[in-house]
């Protein structure tokens, strides 16, 4: 195995595991990972090691060879240009950092690299009998973009170039269709890994949160907030069709997501102010306790 890539192999496990072991925002860590294999990949070519970058792809049958399997990670991690690095880390950013910070650090680096093999199965599984690489964090982030819409179903976001903020399953729906649009040219895009790391994070997120990782995750501090409790803050129709779905979710992750979102729309019946959680209680910006 090639020097340079036992250091981009080093590289990755060591950002995982610190991230991990620290509980600091994988979301930043995996991204300056990602720009230091990149780095190693270019000095790499300028000092005359002009295969690195191929070394560190993945080719669908490199599941079939053991020697080669370290693709499957190290491809999660390389990119092919510098605006595909930079497309990657600001989507990873935006999405990432506010999803962490709702289901924790070790919860969310679990569910990076399912999707991000997922994504990784999925390219192979499709060009099995092509001469084809894949490289880039975008099965692994497009996991988390799945996982944000299954257990915030609610969240709004904006989805370039459309300049108003979109509710995430919209956002879903048309990179669904970007993609299925991308499936059928030669663009030179995986969409395969894409829409591989989307479905298992759609699938995947409600169990992974529940994982016993040692996480305080932010749905957690809400659990004990009974639909009673809430039934008096219903006071518009979105409101109110929330609180339906908060009644006949069975999953309490996602039953927490959906009370966290009725909580953040709704306001105070005395003075209208937003609402905040204390342990058990539900307060609002100007002290009421509700």
């Amino acid at each position: 195995m090639d020097v340079w890539v036992v250091g981009a192999i080093v590289i990755i496990l060591v950002s995982i595991f610190y991230s991990a072991w620290k509980r600091n925002s994988f979301s930043i860590i995996a991204s300056v990972a990602c720009v230091a294999v990149f780095i190693l990949s270019v000095v790499a070519y300028q000092l005359g090691d002009k295969g690195v970058a191929d070394e560190l792809a993945f080719a669908p049958h490199d599941i079939a060879e053991p020697a080669q399997l370290y693709t499957i990670l190290t491809s999660m991690f390389m990119h092919a240009s510098i605006t595909h690095l930079f497309v990657n880390l600001v989507t990873l950013v935006l999405i990432g950092l506010v999803f962490e910070q709702r289901i924790g650090t070790r919860p969310f680096i679990v569910l990076y690299m399912l999707a991000g093999v997922a994504g990784t199965l999925a390219f192979a599984a499709v060009r099995w009998n092509e001469p084809s690489l894949v490289v880039g964090a975008s099965g692994a982030i497009t996991g988390i973009l799945g996982g944000f819409a299954r257990m915030y179903p609610n969240e709004r976001m904006i989805f370039f170039p459309i300049p108003i903020p979109l509710s995430i399953w919209t956002v879903v729906l048309l990179f669904v269709l970007l993609q299925a649009f991308l499936l059928y040219g030669e663009f030179g895009i995986a969409a395969e890994a894409h829409l591989g790391g989307l479905v298992a994070g759609v699938l995947l997120a409600p169990y992974v949160v529940r994982l016993p990782l040692g996480e305080k995750k932010t749905g957690g501090r809400i659990r004990s907030f009974s639909v009673d409790r809430l039934r008096g803050l219903a006071t518009t129709p979105q409101l109110r069709a929330i609180l339906d779905r908060i009644e006949h979710e069975e999953v309490p992750e996602v039953r927490n997501a959906w009370v966290e979102n009725f909580l953040s729309k709704a306001r105070c019946p005395q003075c209208g102010s937003r609402l905040l959680t204390e342990k058990e209680l539900i307060v609002c910006e100007k002290g009421h306790i509700i």
